[in-house]
C-alpha cells in the first residue's frame, strides 16, 4: 500500500464531506443537495462501506482526493497534503507536478511578503505612520494582528531585497506572484507608501495583496491590487472570510460589505460574521462560495450602484443558487465602515433591518422616478419588469408583481403583459445571438435499463441473504452487458460458499470496467427499507416479474419475424417448432400477467 492509499484509507469520506455538506442517513448510504450544483431534491449519495461519492444528477463522482480537488479547487498534491496533516502522515515519497510546485512557491512568497509588511507597520520606525494612520481611523491593534494588516514602505527596493537577498528568491518569481513591476531597466516594488491588506483564501493561503494610500498621500488610485496572477483571481475571492467563516456558520447569515476597512469596522462593531467583496457586484464563484457556508446573505452595498446591471447580475446569480437575499440600509454615513464607528449599535440595528432585496428595488425605483402620472409609471415599470421576470421562485414572483401593480394602482394583468412582453423580447434576442455548440445531452435510460440498474442495487445493497435472491434471476433475460457481467461474476462470487456479500472483496474480483457500473448500482438511492424482509421481497419479485415480461415480449417479436421467414421460405418443420415455441413463451407471459 503506498503513501496515497494508506492516508485515503485512515480518511471517512462521510466525516469529512459532512464537514462540508449536512448529509443524512439514506439505508446503508448517506444523501444531500449536490454541491456542485443547484438542486432542490438531494441527489448526491456517499457510501461508507466503497469510501466514493456520487450525484446522480450531475454525474461528479469519486474519493475523498476528488471531492476535495472539485469542492476546494485544490490541485491533486495540496488535497494529498491536507488529508496528510489530517491523518498525522508524514509524506515521503510524494512528487508534486510543476503546477503544484509553482503553486506553492507564489503562495510561499506571498506568505513572506505579508510577514515582512506586517512586521514594518508594528515593529519598524519606518511603519509608524501607516500605524498612526489605522490607529487614528478607529483600528485596533488586534485587528492589525487578527487581519495581518502591513505597511509597504516608500521605497523602490524594500521587499525585492528581503525576499531576493534575504530569502533566495528569483526576481522573475516574485514578479509572477504580482509583488513587482517591470521597469525600462529593472524590477520594482508593486506597493509603495501604502497600507497592506493581505488577500486570502478561505483556507488561509495568501494569494494576493491590495494596498490603500494615507489620506495625506491621496495621488493617483486610492487602492491598487495585485493583478490577475496564476494563484490570484479577485472574482473568486471575499476579503475576511479566512478569519471570518465559523462566525458566518453559527449566525447562519452572511453579512457583505465592499471593501476591507468596512470589513474590519463591522467586526470591530461586533458583526463578525461579514465579508468584503471588493466591488459593488456578486460573482459567480462568490455566490458559489457563499453558499457552502450559508443560504442568507445581507448586502451593504454602494445603494447608488446596487442597481446597476453587474450588481444585477450577482443578485440574479444568488438568486437562481437559492440564497435569500437582503439590502441593508444603513442609519448613518456613506458606507459601512462609517455607519460602525460611528455607532456600532446603529449598525447592528441597520443589519436586523434589512429589507429583500426586491422591496429594496421597487423602493428605490419609486424614491426615484415618483408613482404620478404615466411617465412615472412607466420609468418604475421599465426598471421593474426584468426584475422581476428573472425572480425564480414563482410564489415569490407572484408576490412582487402583485406588489409593483398595487404601488404603481394598475392592474396585474397589464404587469403580467408588461413581463410577457419582455420576456418574448429577450428571447428573440437570444435567438439572434451566436449560439455555442451544445454538449450532447445523454440519452434517456430505458424502462428496461432502469429496471436492470434497480434489480442489481437489490442485490449489492442487501446486506445478508444475497445468494437465495441471485438463484432467481436467470441470466438470459438480461440485455445490458455490463449488468449482465456483473450479475455473472456475483454467481461465480458465491459459488466458493461465501455467506454475506462485502462489496470491497467482490470488487477485488471485479474487471476494472464494470467499477462503475456496480457503484451506480450501490449508490443508487433505492428508496425501500432494506431491512423489511417483505418489503424487499415483494419489491424484488415485481421488479424481477418486470424484467421477464420484457424478455418474454421480446422474444416474441424475434420468433413471430423468424416464424413470417421460414413461411416465405415453405420451412414447414421449423415453422412448427417456432410456432410451439411461441405458444409455450406466450403462456409464460400470461402466466406473469
Amino acid at each position: 500500500m503506498d503513501q496515497v492509499e494508506l492516508i485515503q484509507s485512515k480518511v471517512d469520506i462521510v466525516d469529512l464531506i459532512n464537514s462540508y455538506v449536512p448529509l443524512k442517513k439514506a439505508g446503508r448510504n448517506f444523501r444531500a443537495l449536490c454541491p456542485f450544483h443547484s438542486e432542490k431534491t438531494p441527489s448526491f449519495i456517499v457510501s461508507p462501506e466503497r469510501q466514493i461519492f456520487k450525484c446522480f444528477s450531475c454525474g461528479e463522482g469519486g474519493n475523498v482526493y476528488h471531492f476535495l480537488m472539485k469542492y476546494e479547487n485544490m490541485e491533486f498534491g495540496e488535497a494529498l497534503r491536507f488529508l496528510a496533516d489530517k491523518t498525522g502522515i508524514k509524506l515521503k515519497s510524494f512528487r508534486p507536478s510543476k503546477a503544484y510546485q509553482e503553486r506553492e512557491k507564489l503562495i510561499s512568497l506571498n506568505h513572506l511578503a505579508s510577514e515582512f509588511y506586517h512586521y514594518i507597520l508594528l515593529k519598524h520606525k519606518v511603519g509608524q505612520q501607516g500605524l498612526n494612520y489605522l490607529l487614528g481611523r478607529g483600528i485596533s491593534k488586534d485587528s492589525i494582528k487578527t487581519f495581518k494588516l502591513g505597511y509597504a514602505p516608500q521605497s523602490w527596493e524594500n521587499l525585492q531585497d528581503f525576499l531576493v537577498k534575504k530569502k533566495g528568491f528569483k526576481r522573475p518569481d516574485l514578479f509572477k506572484a504580482g509583488l513587482v513591476v517591470s521597469g525600462q531597466r529593472s524590477f520594482y516594488d508593486r506597493f509603495r507608501g501604502r497600507i497592506i491588506f493581505p488577500l486570502y483564501d478561505h483556507r488561509g493561503n495568501t494569494l494576493g495583496f491590495a494596498g490603500r494610500v494615507l489620506e495625506k498621500d491621496l495621488k493617483g488610485a486610492k487602492y491598487i491590487n495585485t493583478p490577475e496572477t496564476p494563484i490570484y483571481h479577485k472574482s473568486d475571492l471575499f476579503y475576511g472570510l479566512n478569519i471570518t467563516k465559523k462566525a458566518i456558520k453559527e449566525k447562519d447569515k452572511a453579512v457583505i460589505v465592499e471593501g476591507e476597512l468596512d470589513l474590519i469596522s463591522s467586526y470591530q462593531a461586533g458583526v463578525k460574521n461579514v465579508v468584503a467583496i471588493k466591488g459593488t457586484a456578486l460573482t459567480e464563484s462568490q455566490v458559489t462560495l457563499i453558499k457552502r457556508f450559508t443560504p442568507n446573505i445581507a448586502l451593504a452595498l454602494d445603494e447608488d450602484k446596487a442597481g446597476d446591471q453587474a450588481s444585477r447580475r450577482g443578485i440574479e446569480m444568488a438568486d437562481k443558487e437559492g440564497l435569500n437575499i437582503r439590502m441593508i440600509e444603513l442609519s448613518f454615513g456613506k458606507d459601512p465602515d462609517e455607519a460602525a464607528r460611528h455607532s456600532p449599535k446603529l449598525w447592528r440595528q441597520s443589519i436586523k433591518k434589512a429589507i429583500p432585496i426586491y422591496d429594496f428595488y421597487l423602493k428605490s425605483a419609486l424614491k426615484r422616478f415618483g408613482k404620478k402620472g404615466g411617465e412615472s409609471k412607466k420609468k418604475v415599470s421599465e426598471e421593474m419588469v426584468p426584475v422581476i421576470s428573472k425572480i425564480t421562485n414563482q410564489v415569490v414572483q407572484a408576490h412582487y408583481l402583485k406588489k409593483l401593480a398595487l404601488s404603481l394602482n394598475v392592474s396585474e394583468e397589464a404587469v403580467l403583459r408588461e413581463i410577457e412582453r419582455y420576456e418574448k423580447n429577450e428571447k428573440i434576442k437570444d435567438d439572434l445571438r451566436p449560439t455555442k455548440p451544445r454538449k450532447e445531452e445523454p440519452k434517456d435510460k430505458t424502462r428496461r435499463e432502469k429496471l436492470e440498474e434497480l434489480l442489481l442495487g437489490l442485490i449489492v445493497q442487501k446486506k445478508k441473504g444475497i445468494k437465495k435472491y441471485l438463484l432467481k434471476v436467470k441470466i438470459e433475460i438480461l440485455k445490458g452487458n455490463a449488468i449482465k457481467r456483473i450479475f455473472e461474476a456475483l454467481n461465480k462470487y458465491f459459488i466458493k460458499e461465501r455467506k454475506d456479500f462485502k462489496v470491497n472483496d467482490f470488487t477485488k474480483v471485479l474487471p476494472e470496467e464494470l467499477l462503475e457500473t456496480l457503484d451506480q448500482a450501490f449508490l443508487k438511492d433505492l428508496e425501500i427499507d432494506l431491512s423489511d424482509k417483505e418489503k424487499y421481497k415483494l419489491d424484488f419479485a415485481k421488479v424481477l416479474k418486470e424484467l421477464r415480461k420484457i424478455y418474454f415480449k421480446e422474444e416474441l417479436n424475434i420468433l413471430v419475424s423468424k416464424m413470417k421467414k421460414a413461411e416465405t421460405n415453405n420451412q414447414g418443420k421449423k415453422l412448427q417448432k417456432l410456432k410451439e415455441k411461441f405458444t409455450s413463451i406466450s403462456q409464460d407471459l400470461r402466466n406473469l400477467v
